[in-house]
């Protein structure tokens, strides 16, 4: 009687066990991961082109080469 109380109390073990794994991969499959700085945006980089015209690096960003060879004829990317 001890001997079948103890083999039910493993098999409930392992199928919570089983389930609580199977109920963090579902959630984890729904996170989207956001990496700080991959994306930008380019409202930041206008604004800056507008209180600094000549701010070379906002152009970079913009990706106007045209306005950065004016500002600095020398830039190489």
């Amino acid at each position: 009687m001890q001997k079948d109380l103890e083999i039910l109390l493993y098999i409930n073990l392992a199928v919570i066990v089983l389930l609580l794994s199977l109920f963090n991969l579902k959630d984890k499959s729904k996170k989207e991961i956001i990496v700080l700085g991959a994306t930008t945006s380019n409202t930041y980089w206008e604004e800056m082109v507008v209180k600094h015209p000549t701010y070379r690096d906002a152009w970079v960003e913009l990706g106007r080469m045209d306005k950065v060879e004016e500002i600095d004829p020398n830039f190489t990317p």
